[in-house]
């Protein structure tokens, strides 16, 4: 194989990983429910005073 081509190859490589991280991100930010945006669980009081008594 020439160098041509196995820039080619490269080229269509990386083109590719790179639609599907655009896809992921986008299917993550979109479409997927969101229950924690800030990524952190937030505890009820209920659940704070039963783990206290413990």
């Amino acid at each position: 194989m020439k160098v041509k081509h196995i820039f080619w190859f490269f080229s269509a490589v990386v083109a590719v990983v790179t639609m599907a991280v655009g896809v992921a991100v986008l299917v993550d930010r979109f479409i997927s429910r969101k229950e924690c945006p800030d990524g952190y669980i937030d505890c009820s009081d209920d659940t704070e005073e039963y783990i206290e008594q413990e």
